[in-house]
């Protein structure tokens, strides 16, 4: 029986976090509480300001901003074994005067890596979802009435080979996006699904989507602050 998450987004946007191929590789980090004992289980991202997703077709460039997500996950405190178990998200409008609901198909999805991956002046991990993945698919149902459309669906998944990526920042680090929220964080900075081929597409759907937004990262249910080491 399939499985669904229902979100306000023309795209799967903060969803896509926890999706990868079996093909991972090993994945190279320590998840641990702020008080360095190893944490594996539940954990929660909520977005931080805005979420905004962009596509563009022949209709033009569609543009979402959502003021509200949660995204429960599961992750090993080695940083394998990342599930993404229930999406949230609300307060969606689009810039053609409507709405966007997006179906995520047959959850959970499993299988994203963690890695310690610092940059200087930068994010401490990165969390990869490996590509391509034919299992995710990302129903989205547009109303655009500014383009006289009441109702438009796309589907969305990760069919090229080129890897989602999100940077990861722990509390402490102090080039984090949003440094007045004492959290870890999460950034999306333009991550692409593509438009899939089955069910057979709708033309005006744009070939593409990207999502951008911050997120504040923390254990479930204790709101445990979490870090990334090596």
């Amino acid at each position: 029986m399939k499985k669904f998450g229902r979100l306000a987004l023309p795209t799967l946007g903060a969803s896509a976090l926890v999706i990868a191929s079996a093909t991972a590789a090993l994945a190279s980090a320590t998840i641990t509480t702020t008080g360095g004992t190893p944490y594996s289980g539940e954990v929660r991202a909520t977005n931080i300001g805005n979420v905004t997703l962009t596509g563009v077709s022949a209709l033009g460039s569609i543009v979402t901003t959502c003021t509200s997500g949660t995204l429960d996950a599961y992750v090993d405190s080695d940083g394998t074994g990342g599930s993404l178990n229930n999406v949230e998200l609300s307060g969606c409008t689009n810039n053609r005067g409507g709405t966007t609901t997006i179906t995520a198909i047959d959850l959970p999805y499993s299988g994203g890596q963690v890695d310690y991956a610092p940059v200087s002046g930068g994010r401490d991990a990165a969390l990869t979802i490996f590509a391509p993945n034919p299992t995710v698919h990302i129903q989205a149902v547009l109303t655009l009435p500014t383009l006289g459309i009441p109702s438009l669906t796309c589907h969305y998944g990760l069919s090229t080979s080129t890897p989602l990526v999100l940077d990861l920042f722990n509390p402490g680090n102090a080039n984090k996006p949003v440094i007045t929220n004492s959290h870890g964080q999460g950034t999306l900075a333009g991550q692409s699904l593509q438009r899939r081929t089955s069910p057979t597409p709708d033309a005006r759907c744009p070939a593409s989507v990207s999502a951008n937004g911050n997120f504040q990262i923390v254990a479930h249910p204790s709101g445990a602050d979490l870090q990334v080491g090596p």
